[in-house]
């Protein structure tokens, strides 16, 4: 898998163990102090940069987001499994965010580093109509998913039920809720379910949550982004 960007390359450097096959492309023309940090990160990882023309990413990354810097892992990015996820909101009575059917690559990427900023144990996505863990994603996290547990759920209701077996809140999104972002400030540990950009959160997913809670506008736009959305209730649920 291919991490562009001089941030997300960063930061999978840095939570590197050992180089494991990873190659870091840095173009001959790159330069600034975030570049020779992360020469220094590769140095310390074992991985020789290897230093290319503009022309190399052209071939690999659309448009000019790779800011002259590419670092190839020789495999997808691990995910966690639904139990350890579970088990490490449940252990540190915080936080998970489910993102059901969340399409946007720079929303969901958006949400991730949100979560990873604001101290979320997990990020859960559901695997069917909803974007992966891509190239793209990482780009929009600005390196968060290198941070964060992720988990990619195929069974979304089996998921949740799970979760509220080991005494999880579960917390979903809807324009028509009755309660508001203050009525769940002490509900931890808690999974925070954000819908996809255009229906929201499925209604047989509504149904099996405990409480369902809405950000009231006062503008007159009627609507808010799905990530700015999850940042506004997040930082309800984790703020002290």
């Amino acid at each position: 898998m291919d991490i562009y960007g001089r941030n997300p390359v960063l930061e999978y450097l840095r939570a590197l163990k050992q180089r494991n096959g990873a190659r870091l492309f840095v173009a001959k023309s790159a330069h600034g102090k975030i570049i020779q940090t992360i020469l220094s990160e590769a140095r310390r990882a074992g991985i020789e940069a290897e230093l290319v023309e503009k022309s190399f990413f052209a071939m690999r990354v659309p448009s000019s987001v790779h800011q002259g810097v590419l670092l190839n892992l020789p495999h997808d990015i691990s995910v966690a499994s639904d139990d350890a996820i579970i088990n490490a909101a449940v252990q540190s009575k915080g936080v998970l965010v489910f993102l059901d059917r969340l399409s946007d690559p720079h929303n969901v990427g958006s949400i991730i580093r949100t979560a990873e900023a604001l101290g979320a144990a997990g990020v859960a996505l559901a695997a069917a109509h909803a974007s992966s863990i891509t190239s793209a994603v990482v780009k929009a996290s600005a390196g968060a998913t290198a941070h964060i547990p992720i988990v990619e759920i195929t069974n979304a209701g089996s998921f949740i039920e799970k979760a509220k077996a080991k005494g999880v809140w579960i917390i979903g999104t809807s324009a028509d809720a009755e309660h508001m972002p203050e009525d769940i400030k002490d509900f931890r540990p808690a999974m925070l379910i954000i819908g996809s950009e255009g229906e929201g959160v499925r209604r047989s997913i509504l149904e099996k949550c405990d409480r369902v809670v809405r950000i009231p506008l006062k503008g007159k736009v009627a609507s808010l982004n799905a990530s700015v959305a999850a940042g506004i209730l997040l930082y309800s649920l984790l703020r002290k």
